[in-house]
C-alpha cells in the first residue's frame, strides 16, 4: 500500500534532437524570478529514498543517462496550489547508469570535474556540490490539454540561476496524498555555463559536439510535516 502521506512529483522530459523544447525557448530571456515572501500553506518534507533526478545527455548519434540524488527540500501546498519550495540536487553524487566498470567511473568523474584541468568541463562539484530548484508559484490552468497547473521557479546550477516553468497535471485534492506529473521538460545546459563540446561556445567541432539540450525526469516524494 502506498503511504497516504506520499508526495510524488515527476518531471518527465523528452528531447527532440533537432530543436529545443517550447518551454526552454519561451523562458530563455526571462529575468530571474524573485520572491521574499514565505510560501503559504502546509509544508511537506522531501523523502530522500523516494526522490531522484534522472538525466539524459545527447550526442548526434548516441546518449548517456543516469541520476542525480536529491539531498533535501521542502514543498508548500495551499489549497489546490503548490505555493513554493526548494529541492536540493546532489551534483557531487551524480551517477552514470548506461555504462559499467572503468568507463562508468571515467564518465562520472568527467561530469563531476574531479580531474585536474577538467573541473569546468561540466559541473565542477568541488566548487558547486549542489544545484537547487526553487519553486515560487503554480498557476491553475483551465481546459488545458496538457496540464492542470503551470509551475514556475528558478534553477541554479554552478551558481548561475535561470527561470524555468512547465505545465503539469497536479492532484492535491486529498490534502494528504499529492501527485504532480509534468509535461516533457528540457533545459539548455549552455545557459548554466556547461561548455564542454557545446556548439554555443566552440566552432569547428564537426560531429564531435554534445547537444545543449538535456532531458530531466525528476521524482520527488515528501512527507507532510507534523
Amino acid at each position: 500500500m502506498k503511504s497516504p502521506f506520499l508526495f510524488f512529483l515527476a518531471l518527465t522530459g523528452l528531447v527532440f534532437l533537432s530543436c529545443k523544447s517550447e518551454n526552454a525557448d519561451q523562458h530563455a530571456d526571462t529575468e530571474v524570478l524573485a520572491s521574499n515572501e514565505t510560501p503559504s500553506g502546509v509544508a511537506y518534507t522531501i523523502d530522500i529514498p523516494r526522490s531522484e533526478l534522472k538525466w539524459t545527455g545527447f550526442k548526434p548519434t548516441s546518449s548517456h543517462y543516469g541520476i542525480v540524488p536529491i539531498g533535501k527540500g521542502t514543498v508548500y501546498v495551499d489549497g489546490d496550489l503548490i505555493t513554493g519550495g526548494t529541492v536540493e540536487l546532489r551534483m557531487d553524487q551524480l551517477e552514470v547508469h548506461d555504462l559499467e566498470g572503468q568507463k562508468r567511473t571515467d564518465l562520472e568523474n568527467h561530469l563531476k570535474g574531479t580531474e585536474a584541468g577538467e573541473e569546468d568541463h561540466f559541473f565542477n562539484v568541488q566548487k558547486f556540490p549542489t544545484a537547487t530548484f526553487t519553486i515560487f508559484k503554480s498557476v491553475k490552468l483551465e481546459n488545458d490539454p496538457v496540464g492542470t497547473h503551470e509551475i514556475h521557479g528558478n534553477l541554479t546550477i554552478k551558481g548561475i540561476t535561470h527561470p524555468i516553468s512547465f505545465k503539469a497535471v497536479v492532484d492535491l485534492s486529498s490534502g494528504v496524498a499529492m501527485k504532480a506529473v509534468a509535461e516533457p521538460f528540457v533545459i539548455d545546459r549552455s545557459k548554466w555555463d556547461v561548455r564542454y563540446k557545446s556548439k554555443t561556445f566552440y566552432d569547428n567541432l564537426n560531429d564531435k559536439f554534445i547537444l545543449d539540450e538535456v532531458r530531466f525526469e525528476l521524482t520527488i516524494g515528501a512527507l507532510k510535516e507534523g
